[in-house]
């Protein structure tokens, strides 16, 4: 049986104001906490549902603010204790989610932090893309932890999801290796593309956008695994002016595989 708790959050069509009536709260009661006040969590939603809130039930509130804390957590943002993040939120709701925080949480102008997890990148790929559609962020980033092996229950390089927005934006939908548009839209209107390193991370290469650019699956594929990918590598090396030659670094290889490498 369907839930309806989740029925009704994915099928109601929320509004800017409704989520950012959620937001506005969420923000209210996390500062609240930081500052060691008590807050009153059941008080702060019959304030909602009496008033913006007022065409949603308090089960769907609860549902999005859990939703909120998802969309924090993968800006690497402190959450509010007792909303624990769920993740089902969709990208259309996500990409607004992340412009309401940004603006309520005064960060439209900060960079996003590096990270090796692959859902918080994500995440933070899409917000630093749309400061730098929105001219916010307009020069290319660096990051002295990208690119950086950290371990866990496994072994990831730290990615600068700056980096990879910038590269995708500036591919404007097309493989900058072959030239071709993107093969397909991603589910929330993005073209898909990759992001290649030129020199790979587990060869010494840098996590920055002179080693790195936007590809389609098939020359992806080619770079890593094509007879010809040495011959390809040095011709995109000239075709893309922006580009540097970074030598393989022997001492700096990595145990990873280019399986590994082709995840990111």
């Amino acid at each position: 049986m369907d839930n309806p708790l989740v029925a009704e959050t994915k099928t109601a069509g929320w509004t800017d104001a409704e989520l950012r009536a959620c937001v506005a709260a969420y923000r209210d009661m996390q500062l609240a906490e930081s500052r060691g006040q008590r807050v009153n969590k059941t008080a702060k939603r019959n304030e909602a549902l009496a008033g913006p809130l007022s065409d949603r039930s308090a089960p769907s509130y609860e549902f999005r603010m859990s939703n909120i804390s998802a969309v924090l957590d993968g800006l690497g943002l402190p959450l509010l204790s007792g909303y624990q993040p769920r993740r089902n939120v969709g990208p259309a709701v996500t990409a607004k989610l992340i412009a309401i925080i940004n603006d309520i949480w005064g960060r439209e102008q900060t960079l996003e932090a590096p990270t090796s997890d692959p859902e918080s990148l994500a995440v933070r790929v899409r917000s630093a893309k749309t400061k730098i559609v929105r001219g916010i962020q307009g020069t290319p980033p660096t990051n002295a932890r990208s690119g950086v092996k950290v371990t866990g229950t496994s072994q990831r390089f730290v990615r600068d999801p700056n980096v990879i927005a910038w590269v995708l934006f500036k591919a404007e939908g097309r493989c900058e290796a072959c030239d071709t548009p993107a093969p397909f839209l991603r589910e929330d209107g993005e073209p898909y593309l990759e992001v290649h390193h030129v020199r790979p991370l587990g060869e010494g290469g840098p996590d920055s956008v002179d080693n790195t650019i936007a590809v389609c699956p098939s020359c992806h594929r080619r770079f890593h695994h094509g007879a010809d990918r040495a011959r390809f590598r040095r011709a995109t090396l000239r075709a893309i002016s922006r580009l540097v030659d970074y030598p393989e670094l022997q001492t700096a290889i990595l145990a990873l595989s280019d399986a590994a490498e082709d995840r990111h």
